[in-house]
């Protein structure tokens, strides 16, 4: 084998790969926004691991998270949308990974008559396990947030800020 085609061999990999951690990536978010915690908690890695999403918590476990995740999250009256941005991948190795995600998130609570945009980042760390590739660690940071009553004749902003109130 020539060894431009061995690089040629790695390029190609190497973009499979940061397509599968993109594609896992969305497949999160899409299983979020439709309420499928089974979804959720399978592309997270078994065991122990860090996700920090601020104000909504801290969770050693894929299975802490996706419990808070169905008490917050999984409701009728609960209409969520996440929207990924400016993705990049960087392999660390030929099984592991990080990556910044961009996120536009836009929650609607019609039960209450509120709404909550956040425009944030999150830093991701990817771990390939038996030929799959899987979060094993990740940080939402929140740069922008707006929350918003409208149970009332007028909209009304309750929050604006670069952060979430405490």
């Amino acid at each position: 084998m020539r060894p431009q085609d061995t690089d040629w061999a790695a390029q190609v990999r190497s973009l499979q790969d940061i397509e599968a951690i993109r594609t896992l990536k969305f497949r999160y978010l899409n299983a979020c926004d439709d309420k499928q915690p089974d979804l959720v908690r399978d592309c997270f890695a078994a065991g122990n691991i860090e996700i920090n999403f601020g104000h909504i918590g801290q969770f050693d476990s894929r299975e802490a998270f996706v419990a808070v995740f169905v008490e917050l999250g999984c409701h009728d009256h609960i209409v969520d949308m996440h929207h990924a941005e400016n993705m990049i991948v960087d392999l660390t190795g030929p099984d592991s990974a990080t990556a910044r995600v961009g996120l536009r998130f836009h929650s609607i609570n019609t039960r209450d008559q509120t709404s909550v945009q956040l425009g944030g980042h999150y830093l991701d760390e990817y771990e390939r396990r038996d030929g799959q590739w899987l979060i094993t660690a990740s940080q939402f940071l929140v740069r922008s947030a707006l929350i918003k009553d409208f149970s009332g004749d007028c909209e009304k902003v309750v929050w604006a800020g670069n952060g979430m109130p405490h």
